[in-house]
């Protein structure tokens, strides 16, 4: 079965706020131009990622957003880019959806570009977890509460439910159904970055995080 999704073409959906509005939890210990660079280079960093398994895996990089330099940035590392037209994220990730299904996407990776300590790793393992011709495989944050990274097969084999307890929502949507679900927890993709507890956090594991595209940012 794993011979199946290595030969799938897997886009990764990397949906990106604008810069200007990006982090405005971290407000209290980062200024909105600081938090616009770190937007950025979290974005960078997330599709040097995604770029790094494309020998190993059909993986196509989409990213939606309504910043135009999101989409520049997108495209400048070889990804497609897609012009967000929805209000809320889950709407913006059936934009992805549908767009990338209808370019031949055999299973899709929703994969947000705020987690600072993702590793290509953490790709590949949620990828060889999807062996099964019907299946879910959802990453939760470390407080076990959100959705860090959701991979279907297909593509539309779930409705997307992004949001408070989002990690339970997925999971009862994936239990009703007669999808196998599968479950990867990572400490690496566990960790997003939203609030300034996250920030210091992430400051003291600095000395393990490939920070090339952060250093612009003060950490």
């Amino acid at each position: 079965m794993q011979f199946e999704i290595c030969h799938l073409k897997i886009y990764i959906i990397i949906p990106v706020k604008p810069f200007a509005q990006a982090k405005t939890r971290l407000a209290p210990v980062l200024r909105k131009p600081l938090r616009a660079t770190l937007a950025r280079a979290l974005l960078t960093r997330t599709l040097d990622i995604a770029n790094a398994k494309l020998e190993t895996w059909n993986l196509k990089p989409l990213v939606i957003s309504r910043d135009l330099m999101a989409l520049d940035i997108a495209r400048s590392k070889g990804a497609a880019a897609m012009l967000e037209n929805g209000h809320d994220l889950n709407s913006a990730l059936n934009e992805a959806r549908q767009w990338a299904m209808q370019n031949g996407a055999g299973a899709i990776l929703v994969l947000p570009a705020d987690l600072p300590m993702l590793t290509t790793h953490d790709v590949e393992a949620m990828i060889e977890l999807a062996c099964e011709p019907a299946c879910v495989v959802i990453a939760p944050d470390r407080h076990e509460r959100g959705t860090n990274a959701l991979l279907l097969h297909p593509p539309d084999a779930l409705h997307f439910a992004f949001g408070p307890r989002s990690f339970d929502e997925h999971r009862a949507l994936a239990k009703a159904s007669t999808l196998k679900l599968h479950v990867y927890r990572s400490p690496t993709i566990a960790f997003d970055l939203d609030t300034p507890d996250d920030l210091k956090a992430l400051r003291n594991a600095c000395p393990t995080l490939d920070d090339r595209h952060l250093r612009k940012t003060g950490f």
